[in-house]
């Protein structure tokens, strides 16, 4: 009876041993994916200026509300940062642009005119994404030889951030592009699928 007793307790014992290794385990898997997780923030952070779960969050969010990628929307912003401005800037233009593409595309609103006079077509440009229709753009303004001209088109599309995006524009489709390179290379872009997956991190 005694030796039952003991080859019960034993055998619980190793039960018992086997389920905390197990739960062991996955605590250290967590931390591991937490600690991924943590590291890409951390280097979003010292390049792009994402500094926390909440922003990649913030970000994620901004990109789906206007329709784009989420590293669309970084390229567009990394080049908007070294023409001096500033994300929420850029974030704010891109709203604008995008209903007044729409308008101009049924043949109304303010942007009508202004993308007849830099040759672009308005159901095209509707076609696109924000980002690849900002680039078109770029392209055309890169073209307009008065910057008070650059101004006022830039106004009609982007309302009263417009005058801002003058830099950014500058840099045409092709620098954007480069830029979007630029941003990749230093690994600042972010996938909607990485986002979301530090988002549930967070």
């Amino acid at each position: 009876m005694a030796n039952d007793v003991k080859i019960e307790i034993t055998a619980q014992d190793k039960t018992k041993k086997a389920v905390s290794s197990v739960n062991k385990g996955f605590s250290a898997l967590k931390r591991s994916a937490l600690g991924v997780t943590s590291a890409i923030a951390s280097a979003l952070a010292a390049v792009s200026g994402v500094s926390s779960f909440k922003s990649i969050d913030a970000l994620a969010k901004t990109a789906d509300k206007l329709g784009l990628a989420t590293e669309a929307l970084i390229s567009l912003r990394h080049a908007a940062d070294q023409t001096g401005v500033g994300a929420n800037t850029l974030d704010m233009a891109l709203q604008p642009m995008t209903r007044r593409i729409a308008e101009a595309a049924q043949g109304t609103g303010e942007a009508k005119d202004a993308l007849r006079e830099l040759g672009l077509g308005a159901r095209a440009l509707a076609s696109m994404s924000p980002d690849e229709a900002f680039k078109e753009i770029a392209g055309a303004m890169k073209e307009v030889d008065s910057q008070s001209d650059k101004v006022r088109l830039a106004f009609k599309l982007f309302d009263s951030e417009g005058v801002n995006l003058v830099n950014p524009l500058a840099l045409g489709k092709s620098g954007l592009n480069e830029m979007a390179s630029e941003a990749d290379s230093l690994g600042m872009t972010l996938s909607r699928i990485d986002a979301h997956k530090i988002e549930e991190a967070g």
